[in-house]
């Protein structure tokens, strides 16, 4: 084998982790034989093997895994029982809280050097390594093995496990998505090499001669799949993306403005296609699109080959005035598409002005309407907390949100971090804000910075929780939607879920 991707845990278990699966599928797409191991499916599932006799947690996997359609309080159950298991962790390793999506150490998560220095004494992951890792090495012979990270809920592990390499003279190299916003756009990156290096920032074209990063993504295979354990999910889910980068890149909080813009070659995405397995054919696999968001021209491009090979998909999407024609989503809606990840982000035009993000509510409306009309699932992404909002402001969100319920399904409540990297942050007096600095800032590794209006000492975060709590939630109508949406196994799952008038994929 020449290449062997490992993802380390925890990553949500229900779908393969997407940089580690997409830097597999390009190495595999260029002709090198690469195998891919999410070590999350392993640490999850040896964890539900130890507590086997846990009332409900094997109907609950079954549930999960077994249906491809699921039903909101069904769903809302099994997680609840999953849950009910995983929150034993800590009996076994103290001070450690384990949920579906994350893990976190008895040390600040964003202190690469304390939990280095805490896994010199409280190590929970060697028998892991010592059992997959070794045996995946020793069967597959891999001449280079690469470490992608994508979240901090990872960190742990990937420390853990290069210190297991290195001891044992395994070649590696440490990348991902988190190193390299860190790089970019972040502060730390130098406490991550004392811990993880070598470090790679490339997409993965640093691997292969003269390659550059655009080529790299022309050309995608499915890889290798090493773990025989089953995703928590009734469909297999598979990430690919249109494109990278962002072809708005106008908003004034984005961090990633200066990211390369990349569009991915329909012959690309057919070629990933083709390559499917029919165990996993069979299987009506979703695709997750990846995009920040789904380029429309690139859409659809996308939607005859998602048609002819039969596949659902989802992906996140600016309510913009291009989706409001009902031709497109109709077109949309008949090759597949389970679900729109809509940012809405606010209901008052003049705040989505004032941070250039090129989209309005009255467009944002027409798209909930017309996408709900066609058989397509909602799920809303709203995002509290913009600096300088006003309660009238976040009013107005309330009502575009109570005025459009039938069409919501789904709700994403977010609220406001100022990203370390942006034009906002270099633009801070103008907008009235005081960049503040979190404690032990020398030994953190940070995406963000806390922040404070002038003329106050209180973050906005606290007066947007209370908005969230007291006037948002709590309104009747767009309650039943906040409850319909898990708390656990969100996106993959939702484009799953059954709700009336919603598309099923035959």
């Amino acid at each position: 084998m020449d290449y062997l991707v490992l993802s380390p845990p925890v990553c949500p278990p229900s779908e393969p982790p997407s940089g580690a699966f997409i830097l597999a599928s390009a190495l595999s797409g260029h002709g090198y034989h690469t195998g891919f191991l999410d070590l999350s499916l392993e640490f999850y599932h040896r964890f539900f093997n130890e507590n086997g006799d846990s009332p409900g947690l094997q109907r609950s996997l079954d549930y999960l895994i077994q249906n491809a359609t699921y039903a909101p309080m069904l769903h809302r159950t099994a997680a609840g029982a999953i849950h009910r298991v995983l929150k034993t962790y800590t009996d076994h390793h103290p001070g450690w809280t384990l949920t579906a999506m994350d893990l976190t150490p008895p040390v600040p998560v964003h202190q690469p050097l304390a939990i280095n220095q805490l896994l010199q004494s409280d190590e929970p992951f060697i028998s892991l390594w010592e059992s997959t890792v070794a045996k995946a090495i020793q069967s597959h012979r891999p001449k280079k093995v690469l470490v992608s990270i994508a979240y901090l809920s990872q960190l742990p592990a990937a420390i853990s496990l290069m210190h297991y390499l290195r001891q044992n003279g395994i070649a590696y190299t440490a990348g991902g998505s988190l190193l390299r916003s860190l790089h970019a756009t972040g502060e730390g990156f130098h406490l991550l090499r004392q811990v993880i290096d070598p470090i790679d920032v490339s997409n993965g074209a640093s691997l292969l001669a003269n390659m550059t990063e655009r080529d790299f993504l022309s050309r995608l295979a499915f890889p290798q799949v090493i773990s025989e354990y089953p995703y928590l999910s009734g469909r297999p889910v598979l990430p690919l993306t249109l494109s990278t980068g962002c072809f708005w890149s106008g908003c004034l909080f984005c961090p990633d403005r200066d990211m390369k813009y990349i569009q991915l070659r329909t012959d690309a995405l057919a070629q990933f296609m083709s390559t499917i397995p029919g165990s996993i054919r069979d299987q009506r696999p979703v695709i997750h699109l990846l995009d920040s968001a789904m380029p429309p021209n690139r859409l659809r491009a996308f939607m005859p080959l998602a048609k002819s090979f039969r596949l659902g998909f989802y992906g996140f999407a600016r309510p913009e005035r291009r989706l409001t024609d009902a031709t497109f989503l109709r077109e949309l809606s008949e090759s597949g598409c389970l679900m729109l990840q809509l940012g809405v982000e606010s209901g008052n035009d003049a705040l989505l002005n004032r941070f250039n993000k090129g989209i309005h509510p009255k467009d944002a409306r027409r798209v909930l309407q017309a996408s709900a009309e066609q058989g397509i699932r909602t799920y809303v992404y709203l995002l509290f907390g913009l600096p300088g909002e006003t309660d009238m402001e976040r009013e107005d969100t309330r009502q575009l949100i109570n005025d459009t319920i039938d069409a919501v399904d789904f709700l994403n409540l977010s609220i406001f971090n100022l990203p370390r990297h942006c034009e906002l942050s270099q633009r801070a007096d103008e907008f009235n804000i005081t960049v503040d600095k979190y404690a032990q800032t020398s030994s953190t590794i940070e995406l963000y910075r806390p922040f404070t209006l002038a003329g106050s000492s209180e973050s906005p975060r606290k007066s947007v929780r209370s908005f969230i709590a007291n006037r948002f939630s709590a309104d009747p109508k767009i309650r039943q939607a906040v409850l319909r949406t898990p708390k656990w196994f969100r996106a993959a799952h939702l484009a799953m879920m059954a709700i009336n008038g919603r598309n099923e994929q035959d």
